[in-house]
């Protein structure tokens, strides 16, 4: 793997996984003097006293028994919290700390972040075992543990002694680790009872043991996995807990929802195979409060609704209650809108869900990868030039969406056919933001004059009291995290975040 190889996972990986428990202390003492001389602070209560320590570094929380007399033992009375990271750089092996810190403290163990110390073939032996017995008997509620930079190729197993740690776990993050093998060990709700956030992140896990994780969190609410390349080959949900799936730079052959009744949120996002010919199947069973989904990529994803496949040309123009997903709201769909076939799928996966308010379109035609396939642009299958007027009833873009936000927009004739066939049937359609392509000044000039005419109001069916508004941004580089109702989401940017280039019109003026 090559260095930019894993920058890149490093950096895919520092974004998603969570915050460090503590915060960087302030100097020690600040917490004990002030303008008189007077110690103010150790004549806190008890309880805000461990609450001051439990922010600390775990170096610092441990050294404020030598302030006074009053600060004795309340490190080992607070729940540690511990990040490896604050250890670091220290004068002997990192290691070494992290074992004398989970043997020195008697718990319970509120979180524990080991995200910086290598383990490989000649030390796994020796730490791993008593880092898991010492989690294990002191109850880790929260538990990262990543094991890099030591190697991204090769994950090193983790030994089934990690499962004992689950009688107290609430949330758990593992990085780069062989997930432990679950064949033949007891399944049931007392494995994983209280756990309810769970993420892999570059590792290896088998889809039986999945399964088994699944079976064994009766209050599992998040599963992400990330960066998980064909590991599990296919993800299965069968849970009556969960409320979110994310899917992010990972890949499968298969995602299906089998039954989730409390799914909310299907996320997947940057799941393209690495062989041309390869496709995910996305599978809708049973999840009757799904409603965030996306993005679905109509190049790469196969869509199946119940036991029927969505496909352009196949499924029929008008859905019937078997191929249609009602209770969906936000939905994102990733198309290039310069391959006529995938334009006919984009408008067959949108009569699929009727109840969507809130769309999300990313055009894809400047991705340079595995789309530059010559076959899939014959001219035989070119569009004709009464396509778009041609297009049948689409019953969410006529009675249900309010927002559309189209992302990577350059201006192509398809992409503008496209805002104009929302903006002239949405009749509850209250703001457009478009955010163009990384183009330089003069392509950026071009796309803008392509969407001066919906600034007219003529242009739009909308009804809305009020008005409607048209807002174009410049695209920020990169993707951002959001934790919106306490679950992560990807997302392109806040229109909040940036300015609008100077079309900004609204379109009831």
């Amino acid at each position: 793997m090559s260095t930019g190889d894993i920058a890149g996972l490093e950096h895919i990986m520092d974004c998603c996984l969570p915050a460090s428990p503590v915060s960087p202390a302030a100097l020690l003492s600040a917490a004990t003097s002030s303008s008189d001389g007077e110690d103010r602070i150790s004549a806190l209560p008890d309880t805000l006293l461990r609450n001051v320590v439990s922010r600390l570094p775990v170096k610092d929380a441990a050294r404020t028994g030598a302030l006074s007399r009053r600060w004795r033992g309340l490190w080992r009375a607070t729940p540690l919290a511990l990040d490896d990271a604050h250890l670091l750089p220290s004068p002997g092996p990192a290691a070494a700390l992290v074992s004398r810190v989970l043997a020195s403290h008697p718990g319970p163990f509120r979180a524990v972040r080991i995200a910086e110390i290598p383990i490989d073939e000649s030390n796994k032996e020796a730490l791993l075992p008593e880092w898991l017995r010492h989690l294990a008997d002191k109850g880790v509620e929260n538990l990262t543990l990543v094991n890099r930079p030591y190697s991204f190729d090769e994950p090193v197993q983790l030994p089934a002694t990690l499962l004992r740690c689950g009688a107290s776990l609430r949330r758990l993050y593992l990085g780069v680790w062989l997930f432990p093998f679950t064949t033949g060990l007891p399944r049931g709700p007392d494995v994983f009872p209280h756990l309810q956030e769970l993420g892999l992140c570059h590792g290896k896990t088998e889809e039986s043991d999945l399964d088994y994780v699944l079976a064994c969190s009766p209050k599992l609410e998040t599963l992400a996995l990330i960066s998980n390349y064909f590991y599990p080959d296919r993800v299965r949900i069968g849970s009556r807990s969960l409320r979110c799936l994310l899917l992010w730079h990972s890949l499968a052959d298969e995602v299906a929802v089998v039954a989730a009744p409390n799914l909310q949120r299907l996320i997947i996002y940057c799941t393209h195979p690495t062989e041309d010919d390869r496709v995910i199947k996305v599978k809708i069973g049973h999840a009757p409060k799904l409603a965030v989904l996306g993005y679905l990529d109509t190049a790469t994803h196969e869509l199946e609704i119940g036991n029927t496949i969505i496909k352009a040309g196949v499924t029929k123009v008008c859905p019937t209650p078997n191929t249609v997903v009602p209770s969906v709201k936000v939905l994102a769909l990733k198309v290039r809108f310069r391959v006529p076939k995938e334009i006919r799928t984009l408008l067959c996966f949108l009569r699929c869900f009727p109840g969507v308010e809130t769309l999300h379109i990313m055009a894809s035609d400047n991705d340079t990868d595995h789309y530059d396939d010559p076959g899939e642009f014959k001219p035989s299958d070119q569009l004709k030039s009464t396509f778009w007027q041609a297009v049948g009833p689409i019953k969410c873009v006529k009675s249900r969406v309010q927002k559309l936000v189209f992302d990577q927009f350059n201006g192509g004739t398809n992409q503008v056919e496209f805002l104009k066939l929302v903006l002239g049937r949405a009749v509850l359609l209250q703001k457009v933001i478009v955010l163009l392509a990384g183009l330089d000044s003069i392509s950026t000039r071009g796309a803008t004059s392509k969407l001066q005419p919906f600034a007219s109001k003529k242009m739009w069916a909308s009804k809305v009291w009020g008005g409607t508004s048209l807002v174009v941004h410049e695209r920020p580089a990169g993707q951002v995290w959001r934790t919106c109702a306490g679950l992560v989401m990807p997302t392109t940017t806040t229109d909040e975040d940036m300015a609008p280039l100077p079309l900004s019109t609204t379109a009831a003026d």
